[in-house]
This record gives C-alpha cells, sequence and structure tokens, in this order.
C-alpha cells in the first residue's frame, strides 16, 4: 500500500523504513509519514526471522546488595540505555549479575541461547573473564570500564584517576591534609585507577600516602559508616573521598557517630551521577558524570558494534566536572 501510493518500489519502501543508508533523508521522510497515515506496523518476528537478529540488548549488570539506599547510579544508567533505544526496534533485557562466578554462566545462556544481539558489562576487572569469553564467542558487547586485556573492545568509561584526583585535589585545596579513601574492592580496574588518582593528589600537594587511610570495602553505605567512624576514632582524618553516593552517606553517618563535634568541618568528595549533594546540609565536593548520558552512550555504542563499526571507534573516555 505504501509503495502504491508513492510509485515507488517495494525494496525502496523496505530500505526506507528499515533504515538503510542507501535511502535519501527525503524518501526515507515521505515513506514514514504515509505509513503513519496508514497505520503500518513492522512485522518484527518477520524481519528477525529475514536478519536473524533477536533485536534484544541485554544489560548484565551489578546490582547492590544494600536495598535500603540502593545504586541510583545504576538506574540512571539504565535509564540512558532505554532512552536510546526508544525509537528504535531495540528493547533491553536487564538481568541482575549473580555471584562472581556465575556470571559467565549467564552469559553463555544468551550466547549459545542467541538471547540478544549485544550485551552490556560494567564493574570490569583487568583480566574480565566475561570480556573473554565474549570476545572468544564473537558475540558484540560494550563494557561500562576498561580492562588490561591485549586484544581491544568497545567500552565507555569515566575517568576514573581524574576524578579521584579532582576530588582530592579539590579537599587538599579547601585546607584539608589527612585525607582517607573509601573505594571498592581491588579486583575492579576503576579502584586501581583511583589509587592512581589519589595518591597524585596527595604527591602533588607535597602530602604522603598513609596505607591506614585508605579501606576497600564492598561500596555499601553499612560498610562505609563503619569504616569511616574507625578511621575517625583511630586516625586524624579529616576529609574522606568517596567512591559514589551510597558510600558517601555511610560516611557521613560514621563521622557523625565517632564525632559530631567534628562533622560541620569534615570534608567529602564523592564521584557522582547525581545531584545528591544538593539536597546535604554540607554539599560534599563533586566529580558529577551524567549517569542518563553514560548509559545512552553505552546502548548507542553497542548498536553501531552490532551494526559492524569497528572497536576501535568505540572506545570512549570522559572526564567528570567538578561541583
Amino acid at each position: 500500500m505504501i509503495a502504491d501510493r508513492l510509485g515507488v518500489s517495494v525494496t525502496t519502501v523496505a530500505r526506507a523504513i528499515n533504515g538503510s543508508p542507501k535511502t535519501s533523508a527525503g524518501m526515507a521522510e515521505r515513506v514514514n509519514r504515509v505509513a503513519e497515515e496508514l497505520g503500518y506496523v513492522r512485522n518484527m518476528e518477520g524481519v528477525k526471522l529475514r536478519t536473524g537478529r533477536t533485536y534484544v540488548l541485554a544489560a548484565l549488570l551489578k546490582f547492590p546488595s544494600d536495598t535500603e539506599i540502593g545504586d541510583p547510579t545504576l538506574l540512571g544508567l539504565l535509564q540512558g540505555i532505554h532512552q536510546r533505544c526508544r525509537d528504535t526496534d531495540y528493547s533491553v533485557r536487564t538481568i541482575i549479575a549473580p555471584e562472581t562466578g556465575e556470571d559467565t554462566i549467564e552469559l553463555e545462556r544468551l550466547v549459545k541461547g542467541r538471547g540478544c544481539d549485544g550485551v552490556v558489562l560494567d564493574h570490569t576487572s583487568l583480566q574480565d573473564r566475561r570480556v573473554k569469553y565474549l570476545l572468544e564467542a564473537g558475540m558484540p558487547f560494550i563494557t561500562f570500564g576498561r580492562t588490561e586485556l591485549f586484544s581491544p573492545h568497545a567500552f565507555f568509561d569515566v575517568d576514573n584517576e581524574f576524578a579521584a584526583w579532582q576530588g582530592t585535589s579539590e579537599l587538599i585545596r579547601r585546607g584539608h591534609r589527612n585525607i582517607a579513601l573509601l573505594d571498592g574492592p581491588e579486583a575492579y580496574t576503576y579502584v586501581r585507577q583511583r589509587m592512581t588518582g589519589y595518591r597524585r593528589a596527595l604527591a602533588e600537594a607535597g602530602l604522603s600516602y598513609r596505607e591506614e587511610l585508605v579501606r576497600n570495602l564492598d561500596p555499601q553505605a553499612d560498610a562505609a559508616r563503619l569504616a569511616a567512624a574507625e578511621l575517625v576514632r583511630t586516625t586524624g582524618v579529616d576529609g574522606i573521598v568517596c567512591v559514589n553516593d551510597v558510600v558517601l552517606m555511610g560516611a557521613r553517618r560514621g563521622v557523625r557517630d565517632a564525632a559530631p563535634e567534628r562533622f560541620k568541618n569534615f570534608g567529602f568528595s564523592v564521584r557522582s551521577g547525581t545531584n545528591l549533594g544538593d539536597y546535604l546540609e554540607t554539599r560534599p565536593v563533586t566529580s558529577y558524570f551524567s549517569r542518563i548520558d553514560a548509559g545512552w552512550s553505552l546502548a548507542d555504542m553497542l548498536i553501531r558494534r552490532i551494526e559492524g563499526q569497528p572497536v576501535e571507534e568505540l572506545q570512549k573516555l570522559v572526564r567528570t566536572e567538578l561541583r
């Protein structure tokens, strides 16, 4: 019907509806306008059979065990992924990452069962076994974070070294000298990067690195609360660099628990994808990145990878903004 209305071939209509680069912008607009007028609904089952694709993106993400506060950055990532897919044929399948070791099983199910066209992964490690598996399987994927594997792969990442350097440097500029670091487990790539930035900021200010001021923990509020309270009671700490909003909330509570009289002049820094600091009585130093933009970019780059764009063109590193 669309072809008859416009006086063009069925092939021309199919190309326009499928977004083929062989179709001019003018023709695509005409075809889509008539399709809308006629109430045309694309038969996705037929498209899947013809192309061999599922038109599903799988987001295998690590969900927090802390059910009281959760992880607002994770929700922002998912929002951005869904926004990018909104006007496409792709749907999003979110998988809660199980315990370490079992997530590879989830990937095997996706690959062997042809459950998706591509995968988004987060919380990468230096020699990430999941990345190795997907490279070997030939499944398109993108990571939120980098690895140190020799084989290149698509990634989108926040410059974590810069963010930690930025937050630590700003606390030093404001007069803090005994600054602790509350971060995630050392196995994660981003934690190693943050440690480098933290140490660099201290060195540039002529301050000594003190191992007793660093805590690597499960980044949850309760763990951060206990760690912060212990640091305040046993060291001369006057500021804390926090890996995320959840750790910030726990650390603030911990400082209040241990030394409420010091809280007003205590310094906090956080790497954040939210505006949480706007709602606190004392605003922390914030190294900000848009979690929604990050999710949008992850989905956009994955779709481009599925469509054949080279890996080397799909590697993006963004810096945080000081707030």
